[in-house]
């Protein structure tokens, strides 16, 4: 028997026990805890860069700084600033 429910699967005054009073709560706490699952690997996953990363990351910031060089050194050759 189920007992004093209250619509949620759980008794009166007490914590979950993970009994289900329906189908619908049943899906609904799936899905919570699917999102749940969900959430924390992907927190696993962006909170660790590999060396692969860190490496990809050095060399487009080298790349970017030897743009901004590339674009810069003409107008200080033009001005003199380097004699």
């Amino acid at each position: 028997m189920a007992g004093y429910v209250n619509g949620s699967g759980a008794r009166n005054g007490s914590k979950d026990e993970g009994k289900v009073a329906s189908l619908e709560d049943a899906r609904r706490r799936a899905a919570q805890r699917a999102k749940e699952e969900k959430r924390e690997a992907r927190a696993r996953r962006l909170g660790t860069m590999a060396v692969r990363d860190w490496i990809i990351g050095a060399v487009i910031i080298a790349m970017a700084l030897g743009m901004v060089w590339h674009w810069f050194s003409p107008l200080v050759g033009a001005t003199g600033a380097t004699r």
